[in-house]
């Protein structure tokens, strides 16, 4: 029963739409009809500006770090605790207080399990996102790249190999989630950091 209470937390929790919040308590716009739709840091950015997207990222950190932590502290096992996270990282996904169970693509949610998990692999993701964007300004490739390295990060630094296939978890469901973003990449029609979207250009 202690599990399940926590594993229903973690996806409530996650599930919380924080940048759709922002854009309607703060701003008045419903950030799901504008940009790419998403209600993740990068279009709350491009839609909304730089402190929207700091409070969205805080926000959407907080829904992994939380139930991780939580379970981590409860259940006194790494293991169920990353499994809080990814459940938390799949409702962020796809919010069952949204229509059409839209939601984010995950990036700072698992920031935020991984940051509980493993600070030292949170540290060292966050160092090769803001590397590779600051290379190719393109905040999709930096989320793709650095999400995709979470578990050799995480094998290398914890040598803990039901760790690492848990995290496997985390990096599909974030590839899974930026599938759209690889194809414009390869096409070379992903947009760059700081392109602003107009107000009325829909998604």
């Amino acid at each position: 029963m202690k599990i399940f209470l926590i594993f229903l937390i973690s996806y409530l929790t996650g599930a919380i739409p924080a940048g759709y919040i922002i854009g309607k308590h703060f701003y008045h716009i419903d950030i799901t009809k504008y940009g790419s739709g998403n209600i993740g840091t990068a279009n709350v950015q491009r839609v909304l500006g730089n402190k929207a997207a700091i409070m969205a990222f805080i926000l959407d950190s907080a829904e992994g770090a939380i139930p991780t932590l939580i379970a981590l502290y409860v259940l006194k096992s790494p293991y169920l605790a990353i499994v809080a996270g990814i459940i938390s990282v799949f409702s962020h996904d796809h919010s069952i207080f949204l229509k059409g169970f839209k939601g984010g693509k995950g990036v700072a949610t698992s920031f935020g399990v991984v940051l509980v998990i493993s600070p030292l692999t949170a540290i060292i993701a966050a160092s090769i996102f803001i590397l590779i964007v600051s290379i190719t300004k393109y905040t999709s490739a930096g989320s793709i790249i650095s999400g995709a390295l979470y578990p050799i990060l995480l094998h290398i630094i914890k040598r803990d190999s039901k760790l690492t296939l848990l995290s496997i978890i985390l990096a599909i469901l974030l590839i899974i989630t930026h599938r759209e973003n690889i194809n414009r990449l390869i096409k070379g029609t992903e947009r760059k950091i700081g392109q602003r979207v107009k107000i009325d250009e829909r998604h």
